[in-house]
């Protein structure tokens, strides 16, 4: 749910650092949470000489459409609208509802009738890397999967888990590290030297914009068929068995894989498959192995190149190949609606990000 944390106190400090970004130095501001939950709201007072601007903020967890808009209807009366990243369709329908907003990746735009008006882009204000300035490599992205799912990031620990060769593992983790997710507590060197994650937290949201910025790039084939009672059971029956026959690497994401790694939704529209790149090149083959044809809409199977060597490294659930838990959140946020509430609890249960 939207700003549960492991401390609350956590989530209101970290109101107060968003804030503190966005408004200049000079002004005071107080915060005050209202009640408890995810539904209670911050008071925000923000002391400008002998003038106060008082305002109601809520926390807007990653900061996507489907955050904004569960933010609004548990918090009636918000007036801005806090978050980790929010996206230009967050930011669009806020001020589509004359809602202002913060984030922690440098975006503030607060207009209120007292007369505080806060217009920022990223690059302004000191914050945490904003995604628009880290296009990632896929092996940064492969980097980052292995870290999020609790490979300890040194060289050697990188490479042997993913595969990637001994340059590109030392590239990804010093692009990690510059952008500020990864830090050596002492100046050592070697392919064994400690690096460590700094904010996990915030590698998981550059991670989710990353990977999403990926998948709007990727091709995709679509494929339709019948289900065989439902999808997940002719995906359990049917698809799973001739994709193993395959030999290959594949994993399915999406709402699917969110069912099977951490029940919430209980109808699985369209199945949402990664295949190996080989595979997914002879496309008539491939929809032959779904048992369905090769349409341009109407589809019920979207399928997708693998995006990393570690995505297919997931949990084998009823014979069925599950994405990383990582890559499904990520998937999840970027599908939004229903999904994005799947991705929030996914993320509670299985402790995504923290070596999940």
């Amino acid at each position: 749910m939207l700003g549960s944390m492991a401390d609350p106190n956590q989530l209101e400090t970290r109101v107060r650092r968003v804030l503190a970004m966005a408004l200049p130095g000079t002004l005071r501001v107080a915060v005050v949470r209202r009640g408890e939950g995810p539904g209670s709201g911050f008071e925000v007072t923000v002391e400008a000489g002998a003038a106060d601007h008082r305002f109601l903020a809520g926390w807007a967890g990653e900061g996507w459409p489907a955050d904004v808009e569960e933010m609004v209807r548990l918090i009636p009366g918000v007036e801005v609208a806090l978050a980790a990243n929010l996206s230009d369709g967050a930011r669009d329908w806020l001020a589509r509802r004359g809602i202002g907003w913060v984030d922690e990746a440098g975006h503030a735009e607060i207009v209120r009738p007292s007369g505080l008006v806060i217009s920022r882009e990223p690059g302004s204000h000191p914050s945490r890397p904003a995604a628009s300035s880290t296009k990632w490599s896929r092996s940064t992205l492969t980097a980052a999967e292995a870290a999020l799912s609790g490979t300890v990031p040194t060289v050697e620990n990188i490479e042997k888990a993913t595969g990637l060769s001994r340059n590109a593992t030392a590239t990804a983790l010093h692009k990690l590290e510059r952008l500020g997710f990864l830090q050596r507590p002492q100046a050592l060197r070697g392919p064994m030297s400690g690096r460590r994650l700094a904010d996990t937290e915030a590698l998981l949201a550059a991670y989710v914009d990353a990977s999403a910025d990926q998948r709007s790039k990727s091709p995709k084939l679509l494929v339709h068929r019948l289900w065989v009672g439902d999808a997940l059971e002719t995906l359990r029956t049917e698809i799973a068995p001739a994709l193993n026959a395959t030999k290959t690497k594949w994993a399915a994401t999406g709402v699917a894989a969110s069912i099977l790694l951490a029940p919430y939704l209980s109808d699985v529209t369209t199945l949402d498959i990664y295949v190996d790149t080989d595979l997914f090149s002879d496309k008539a083959r491939l929809a032959s192995r779904f048992g369905g044809r090769i349409v341009e809409r109407g589809q019920v199977i979207e399928v997708r190149p693998l995006p990393t060597p570690m995505t297919a490294t997931g949990p084998i659930v009823e014979g069925i190949h599950v994405a990383l838990p990582a890559r499904v959140y990520a998937d999840l946020l970027s599908t939004g609606g229903r999904a994005a509430e799947a991705a929030r609890h996914l993320k509670e249960v299985r402790g995504v990000g923290s070596g999940s």
